[in-house]
């Protein structure tokens, strides 16, 4: 894995990450996080293998599968540079995991001054339409997980939308901005709404006391890149997940 971060601030990064985006149902496995939200995105419903835990590699992995089988779900690992034990990709290629094409890239900034955009309308809650947009852009149908994936953080989260065009979710938490869920109706893209609500994310966490950012955004994504470039944001490391191959679940 691609990566400017050594394994240590790729683990408190992450542990950043997943403050801001914490999933109905979480459970601790010797050292591995696993999350579950239903097949709603990929980190709510991985493995961050974080540490390297005292369990034999093959049994921990048993139990993983046998955790996501339960919920209906393929094993998935979130894989980074930091991944633990540094033997897990090679174990996981073993059982014949594949490993996903498209890499994300996690990006942090030091946060500067910007005006808000009049333009943005900022929630503390998501409406029944905030969540239909933000949901049907991923072609999920449940409302209830979604809005419990959206509100579980322990930060205080607002939620963005210019009418029916663009939105978008932010979270101050610890000091740090994260922001994420950005989605732009396709006809309206290339107006600067997502510029106007990254925009509008930065002055209102600046008020609350945020210093740092912290966002994904997938490696191809250029567009997007180039957006939060422009406010600082730079490429820390990238990750990509390792899903277990098709099997029978209930």
């Amino acid at each position: 894995m691609r990566s400017e971060a050594d394994p240590v601030e790729i683990r408190a990064l992450e542990d950043d990450a997943y403050r801001l985006w914490v999933a109905p149902e979480v459970d601790e496995l010797d050292g591995w996080r696993l999350r579950h939200a239903r097949g709603l995105t990929g980190r709510g419903n991985s493995v961050f293998p974080r540490d390297d835990g005292r369990l034999p590699l093959e049994e921990r992995l048993d139990r993983v599968e046998a955790w996501y089988g339960e919920r209906g779900l393929p094993a998935r690992f979130q894989l980074t540079a930091a991944s633990a034990p540094p033997l897990l990709a090679d174990a996981l290629a073993a059982r014949g995991y594949l490993l996903d094409q498209g890499a994300t890239g996690v990006h942090t900034a030091a946060l500067a001054e910007v005006p808000a955009d009049p333009r943005v309308e900022l929630l503390d809650e998501p409406d029944g339409g905030w969540i239909d947009q933000w949901a049907g852009s991923r072609g999920f149908a449940d409302a209830a997980t979604a809005r419990a994936l959206l509100t579980g953080s322990p930060g205080e989260t607002v939620f963005a939308r210019i009418g029916d065009a663009a939105l978008g979710r932010a979270v101050a938490c610890d000091g740090s901005l994260g922001i994420t869920s950005m989605v732009t109706a396709p006809a309206a893209r290339r107006r600067g709404l997502a510029r106007a609500i990254v925009a509008t994310f930065v002055a209102w966490a600046l008020e609350r006391g945020c210093v740092t950012g912290l966002l994904q955004v997938e490696r191809d994504n250029d567009p997007a890149r180039a957006l939060y470039a422009a406010f600082g944001f730079v490429e820390r490391y990238e990750y990509a997940y390792a899903v277990q191959p098709a099997v029978t679940v209930r």
